[in-house]
C-alpha cells in the first residue's frame, strides 16, 4: 500500500478535529453585517416670531349692597359676582330679638351700606373686612361695642380690642344688655315709690268784692246849716270868710263864681 504524505495526515486531523467540534457546538454564529449610520437630519433653524404675554386679569374691587347684620352682608364685584360674606372674627346680636340688635344694624348699615370695601381671604370663619380708609371693620366694630368678638377666630387683636370695650362698659357691655346679645333686653325694674297722703286742704277766705273805680267826682257835702251868713258881709263880721264848699254856713248863693269859694276876700 502507499502511504500518505505526514502533511497530508496532518491536514486531516485539522478537518476530523474541526467536525467534532462543529458537531459538538453547532455552527458558529455569522457576524453581523455593519450598517453604515444615516446621517442626521439638520437642526431647523430658530424661527424669528416673538410670543405675546398674556393680559394680567383685573383685581376684583367689591362694594357692599345688603347688609343683613353686623357680622353678614351681600357684596356685589366688579366682575358682576354676588355672594354672602361673614365678617371674620364677629358675633352680631340676633335680629329683632337679641339685646343691642337694632342699634348694631342701624351702625353697620350706615358704616357699610354702599360702600367700598376690601375682602381678604375666605376661610372657614369668615373672611376679612377692610374699609375704604383701611382700618379693619371687625376691629372698629368691637372697640365700639356693637359687635362681640368670636373666641374661635384666635386673632388677639380683636381680643383686645374687646376687652377695652367691656372695661369702659361700651355700647353693648353696658346697660341693659351687659354683653348679653342672644337674648332680649331685660324689662327694667319698677320701684313703687310710697305716695304721701294729700296736705289738708284749707278753705280760702273769700276774696273781697273788687273795687270799683270811677273817675266820676264825688257829689259835694250837704251844707252845714248850724252857721247862717245873710251875705258875705256877714260872714267877714263874723270872721268866717272865706267860706270853703262843706264848711258851716257856706252857701252857694254867696259863691259867685262857684269856685267852691264863697266870700273870698
Amino acid at each position: 500500500m502507499k502511504r500518505f504524505p505526514n502533511w497530508l495526515k496532518i491536514v486531516l486531523a485539522a478537518f476530523g478535529v474541526l467536525f467534532v467540534l462543529g458537531a459538538i457546538f453547532g455552527e458558529a454564529p455569522a457576524p453581523k453585517p455593519v450598517v453604515a449610520a444615516a446621517p442626521a437630519s439638520p437642526t431647523p433653524p430658530p424661527t424669528s416670531t416673538t410670543s405675546t404675554p398674556s393680559p394680567t386679569p383685573a383685581a376684583v374691587t367689591y362694594t357692599v349692597g345688603t347688609v343683613t347684620d353686623g357680622a353678614t352682608v351681600v357684596v356685589n364685584g366688579s366682575d358682576g359676582t354676588t355672594k354672602t360674606v361673614h365678617v371674620l372674627g364677629v358675633v352680631a346680636p340676633l335680629v329683632t330679638t337679641g339685646c343691642y340688635a337694632t342699634e348694631s344694624l342701624g351702625w353697620a348699615v350706615t358704616t357699610l351700606s354702599g360702600k367700598a370695601v376690601t375682602l381678604g381671604a375666605e376661610t372657614a370663619q369668615g373672611v376679612a373686612v377692610t374699609l375704604a380708609d383701611g382700618r379693619d371693620y371687625a376691629a372698629l366694630a368691637i372697640q365700639l361695642g356693637y359687635l362681640k368678638y368670636a373666641s374661635n377666630a384666635t386673632l388677639p387683636a380683636l381680643a383686645a380690642a374687646e376687652t377695652a370695650a367691656k372695661q369702659a362698659t361700651t355700647g353693648l357691655w353696658g346697660a341693659p344688655c351687659h354683653g348679653t346679645i342672644d337674648a332680649p333686653a331685660p324689662a327694667p325694674t319698677t320701684v313703687v315709690q310710697p305716695v304721701a297722703p294729700p296736705a289738708p286742704t284749707t278753705k280760702a277766705a273769700p276774696k273781697p268784692p273788687p273795687v270799683v273805680r270811677t273817675t266820676e267826682e264825688a257829689p259835694a257835702p250837704e251844707p252845714d246849716h248850724s252857721a247862717y251868713y245873710a251875705n258875705c258881709s256877714a260872714a267877714k263880721a263874723a270872721g268866717a270868710a272865706p267860706l270853703y264848699r262843706g264848711e258851716p254856713g257856706y252857701r252857694s248863693a254867696l259863691d259867685r263864681d262857684g269856685d267852691g269859694v264863697a266870700c273870698e276876700r
